[in-house]
């Protein structure tokens, strides 16, 4: 079973939050994956104990998502993607594989940008911001759609993470994510990355991510065959073969 630990971490606003993360394995360069909007490193349970198998790997929670309380105000992008790389400092974690889910991905891909010399591989799974639902309305109502497609013990993991996170917070945070340009930025993510999506993934569409992994420097694209969006929890064999391919 992936062990829990918690670490303090003074975020940027002065206030400091214990930061709880899963973690699993030993040995080879330290892999960290970072859940996505309202939810927690249990999204990410079922990839760790397999990515667990061959290296040291890292599932926190982010400021205000599941154990970890936050840090006053709800965190954009920009202040989740400083707070994880102040909790690997504060780890002791200088060279890392990132892996993000959904909204995640632009997390990491933050981080990159602000620390991008701790950073060997990034891979972006089912990435948020597709321009072809550009409202939080769309972006739920894909969601929606992605829910029978899931394995059912995601859906309760993300029922009890969304209460936790709070509806009202999950709005505000998403809303400011689909404010960010993602492409542009992107083209500053100069590290080997791989663009990971389900091909039943009604959230990251195929266009959108064709286009992200063609922005990205370094980038390409693989699809996960009949793959929903929650890849990391329904499909974590096929994720652990990816990551680990890549990663090498």
């Amino acid at each position: 079973m992936p062990a829990d630990v918690w670490t303090p971490v003074e975020l940027r606003t002065g206030r400091t939050v214990r930061v709880h993360h899963r973690e699993s394995g030993t040995g080879g360069r330290p892999l960290v994956l970072v859940h996505g909007l309202g939810m927690s490193g249990r999204s990410m349970v079922p990839a760790l104990r397999l990515l667990g198998r061959d290296r040291r790997t890292f599932a926190p929670d982010l400021p205000g998502y599941g154990r970890t309380r936050g840090g006053g105000r709800a965190l954009g992008v920009t202040g989740l993607a400083d707070a994880l790389n102040r909790w690997l400092d504060a780890v002791g974690l200088d060279e890392v594989d990132l892996v993000g889910h959904s909204l995640g991905a632009q997390v990491v891909a933050a981080a990159v940008r602000a620390r991008p010399e701790r950073v060997r591989h990034l891979v972006l799974v089912g990435p948020t911001r597709d321009p072809s639902a550009p409202t939080w309305v769309g972006q739920a109502w894909r969601l929606l759609r992605d829910a029978p497609r899931e394995r059912p013990a995601l859906l309760l993991v993300a029922v009890v993470d969304y209460l936790r996170a709070g509806p009202l917070t999950m709005v505000a945070v998403l809303r400011h994510a689909l404010r960010r340009p993602e492409e542009q930025s992107m083209g500053a993510v100069d590290v080997p990355a791989l663009v990971l999506r389900g091909s039943r993934d009604p959230v990251a569409g195929q266009r959108w991510c064709e286009d992200l992994a063609a922005v990205l420097p370094q980038g390409r694209l693989q699809v996960v065959p009949g793959g929903p969006h929650g890849l990391l929890f329904s499909a974590p064999a096929e994720v652990a073969v990816a990551v680990t391919e890549f990663c090498r």
